[in-house]
């Protein structure tokens, strides 16, 4: 007498086969959606710090005018009246 094989694992394992090989492109879609969000929280902190930076740079400059002279000597050439800038030139 011949014995009737139970197929609920194997029909298990195609199933289970089956929705693994639908997934895997929903699985890198994932994996490049996480990559691209670290990706803009890093650059988000990056322009968090910078706008620091440059708030602190208006304050002192709203606040500072030895600040306010200095960039503007030493950024765009501004002089007082009166002086005179001399350039030396290296060779």
């Amino acid at each position: 007498m011949k014995k009737k094989r139970d197929k609920t694992p194997i029909f298990a394992v195609f199933i289970s086969v089956f929705f693994l090989i639908i997934s895997i492109p929903r699985i890198k879609a994932l994996s490049i959606s996480l990559r691209q969000l670290n990706y803009y929280r890093e650059e988000i902190e990056k322009l968090k710090k910078e706008n620091r930076i440059l708030e602190e740079k208006i304050k002192k400059l709203k606040e500072d005018p030895f600040y306010a002279e200095k960039i503007l000597r030493e950024n765009y050439g501004f002089i007082k009246e009166g002086e005179q800038i001399i350039k030396i030139e290296e060779k």
